[in-house]
């Protein structure tokens, strides 16, 4: 039986995070995946040169995650594209039908809202610019520091007025939170609210509001990866391999081998058995501790903790589309919108929005609404010269009160015909269509379509993400240690899970660690935010 320092199962962006973190510090690692390449949700597909990105797309965190720099991934072909107009919201009420349109650039914003409300205007630049401070001075920061208990966490932020302010939000719901800035324009409200719950957290709901700016202000400043998402983890592959790390995919896990209570290797299904001195898993912890290391090996109250864990409400439908012409938008400022990396569609007001939310958390199939993105206008290596890439996505139920595999195409249809009302030149002549079916199918980490592999509420994030027990990564089973969406801070394309755990377990097996806080980190660790 070959012995290893770590194992890590899974070989998703966290998995690989911690994997080439420890390689690089010297330890013996085997990295072990159930499909046939790495890479979890960064999911490229390619179909006859066209990349359909499945999964990641919009990259919130792209350079300022810390293997970026650490790993210098810049030079082992990881390159992001930085769109100049981020997001724009085509209207089609009006004799002459507008756009609402979001750039990088604050002033150019400001202007385009100003059409619709001068007032707005200013709340916007309010509302951006105390965004971009808790971004950068808290929430960021600490997104890469294990989480402390609530009432140390509270206790930090009352000592500034950053801090606080910071606190205050994180109490209020989504909705609550657009209101609070004064805004009187709807599609402004609707627009800010789309971008704050996009990727499924219910905007009436508190606990959680700390994503906010974060998912607005990074949202306003996203990246696309040059040649597809998978890039991400290609380059994370390679320093992987080249640290000596070995990994090995088609890798299914049976259990995880245990001896006097603790973690001590994994045998895979095909009965290959590896030993090692610490175990990190990125999958989600009903297979971790459930069904790989088995309900009779945890105390009972531990494992009910497990069994408690709450799916997301709501998944994604997507459908990918190889087209010879790019949108053209039909409105005033379609030069604009045209140019945008990410168009809202199927929304004029608030209450159009509320009601599709509503209809997908009541199981229903939702109307068609959601967003676009054409990829090959901002990297034409996405498709073959001359062609383009065309992406629709928008929330949608697990269950439905039918069968997914039955009406997808039928929903693709009227995904498509509602794109075309904004942008009349849609003519796919090929497409591949995702359920939130087809998701937990590609990837069982992501159970009822769960893309952050759990619910974001206020008993499954921050130091309760997964539990209090787990959430600084180690875990009541001795040995045994979590580095995936399912642990602090979460999901998303982050690297924080893998980042974070990477750390503790060097710190546990006397591994020395070479990397260095950001410089973000330090900052705020000065002040005392994190």
């Amino acid at each position: 039986m070959t012995e290893y320092d770590v194992i890590v199962i899974g070989a998703g962006p966290n998995g690989l995070t911690c994997a080439a973190y420890l390689a690089k510090a010297g330890a013996k690692v085997l990295l072990l995946e159930r499909r046939h390449e790495a890479g979890g949700g960064l999911l490229t597909e390619d179909f006859g040169g066209f990349r359909y990105n499945l999964h990641a797309t919009y990259h919130m965190m792209a350079d300022i995650m810390p293997p970026y720099g650490d790993f210098e991934l810049e030079k082992l072909g990881l390159m992001y594209t930085y769109p100049e107009v981020q997001v724009a919201m085509p209207l089609k009420l009006g004799s002459t039908p507008r756009a609402l349109v979001f750039y990088r650039d604050i002033e150019k914003t400001a202007k385009s809202i100003e059409e619709f409300s001068k007032k707005d205007a200013d709340a916007f630049r309010r509302m951006y610019r105390e965004f971009r401070q808790l971004c950068d001075e808290i929430i960021v920061p600490a997104t890469y520091v294990p989480p402390v208990p609530a009432v140390e966490h509270v206790m930090a932020l009352s000592k500034s007025d950053v801090g606080r302010r910071l606190s205050e939000l994180s109490e209020l719901s989504p909705i609550d939170i657009i209101e609070s800035y004064g805004f009187e324009s709807e599609e402004v409200k609707t627009a800010l609210l789309f971008l704050a719950c996009m990727w499924g957290i219910p905007y009436d709901v508190g606990g959680v509001g700390y994503l906010i700016p974060l998912y607005i202000y990074r949202m306003l400043n996203c990246a696309l990866c040059v040649g597809g998402s998978h890039r991400v983890s290609s380059a994370l592959t390679k320093v992987v391999i080249r640290y000596g790390a070995e990994m090995l995919e088609n890798a299914e896990i049976r259990k995880i081998t245990m001896k006097d209570g603790a973690a001590c290797g994994v045998e895979l299904s095909d009965g290959r058995k590896f030993a090692s001195k610490a175990i990190a898993s990125s999958v989600d912890i009903h297979q971790t501790f459930l069904k790989f290391v088995g309900e009779d090996n945890l105390e009972k109250d531990f494992a009910a903790t497990i069994k408690s864990w709450k799916w997301e409400e709501s998944s994604l439908f997507s459908v990918h589309l190889s087209l010879r012409e790019p949108p053209i938008y039909k409105c005033k400022n379609s030069e604009v919108v045209n140019k945008a990396m990410l168009c809202i569609l199927g929304y004029e007001n608030l209450a159009e929005l509320k009601s599709h939310w509503k209809e997908i958390y009541s199981g229903k199939v939702p109307g068609a609404a959601g967003h676009a993105t054409c990829t090959t206008m901002f990297d034409a290596s996405q498709a073959p010269k001359g062609y383009h890439v065309g992406r629709w996505e928008s929330s949608a139920p697990y269950k439905i009160n039918g069968d997914w595999d039955k009406i997808k195409e039928e929903y693709a249809d009227r995904c498509i015909e509602k794109w075309k009302e904004y942008a009349p030149n849609i003519k796919p002549f090929r497409r591949y269509v995702y359920t939130p079916l087809d998701v937990e199918r590609k990837l069982t980490d992501m159970v009822h379509g769960s893309i952050k592999q759990g619910a974001y509420n206020s008993l499954q994030m921050g130091y309760l993400r997964p539990n209090d027990l787990c959430s600084r990564y180690k875990t009541p089973v001795s040995g045994l240690y979590l580095c995936g969406a399912s642990v602090y801070p979460g999901g998303m394309i982050t690297a924080a899970p893998g980042y974070n755990a990477a750390s503790v377990i060097a710190e546990d097996l006397g591994i020395k660690v070479w990397w260095n806080p950001p410089d973000y980190v330090l900052e705020a660790r000065d002040k005392g935010l994190v």
